[in-house]
């Protein structure tokens, strides 16, 4: 007699993808943390959500780690589950009704888990997007990021006395890749009105769409 084979989990989060085989199995880890450590579960989870790894939150997760005295193990398995789906989710804009419906897939008897994720999924998901939308654009050039300014007045050159000229200092600061930088503008009145102008049709046509 052969053994039946179980059917391949398809998930929303994967685009139709299907899921790894401890998928699954992995997320219910977290079932086996004590109830104080599933509380401040998303303190740590959070940090572990980005691209990469820091020192800093592999710090933060020994000291977590440390502070209930979890398994190493199963809490490393655990976060990279939920780091796996989550992003996912995230880079596909799903709703919270479909990364739910994932969830149940996974854990169809550990209704548990859907509660503990989709407490924090929007808002990590929203925390992803503006990263995913922030590497869009510095993969391609600057980004401006800040601007400082300040204003002076040319009160007299070599060329002539008492000028009384206004003079806009503006300081842009950007990134372009990962590194930052910033140059600075000396900006006269009717520059200045120009920028504005152009920043009002600009603004205009962002509320358009």
């Amino acid at each position: 007699m052969t053994a039946s084979v179980a059917e391949p989990i398809r998930l929303l989060c994967l685009g139709g993808g299907e899921a790894p085989p401890e998928l699954g199995a992995d997320l219910v880890r977290l079932l086996r943390l004590p109830a104080e450590a599933l509380q401040k579960l998303w303190q740590v989870l959070v940090p572990c959500l980005a691209e990469t790894l820091s020192k800093e939150t592999e710090q933060l997760l020994d000291v977590f780690c440390a502070a209930y005295k979890l398994d190493d193990n199963d809490l490393a398995q655990a976060i990279k589950a939920c780091r796996f789906v989550i992003r996912g989710a995230a880079r596909l804009d799903l709703p919270e009704s479909a990364f739910a419906a994932d969830l149940d897939r996974l854990c169809p008897t550990d209704p548990q888990v859907k509660e503990i994720l989709l407490a924090g999924y929007a808002q990590a998901k929203d925390q992803l997007r503006r990263g995913i939308l922030a590497a869009a654009v510095t993969d391609h050039g600057k980004l401006l990021v800040g601007v400082n300014w300040r204003l002076d007045a040319i009160q007299a050159s070599e060329g002539g006395a008492r000028l009384q000229m206004p003079v806009a200092m503006l300081t842009l600061h950007y990134v372009e890749g990962a590194q930052p930088g910033r140059v600075t503008f000396q900006v006269l009145p009717d520059m200045m009105g120009q920028l504005l102008g152009v920043c009002e049709q600009i603004l205009k046509g962002t509320k358009r769409e």
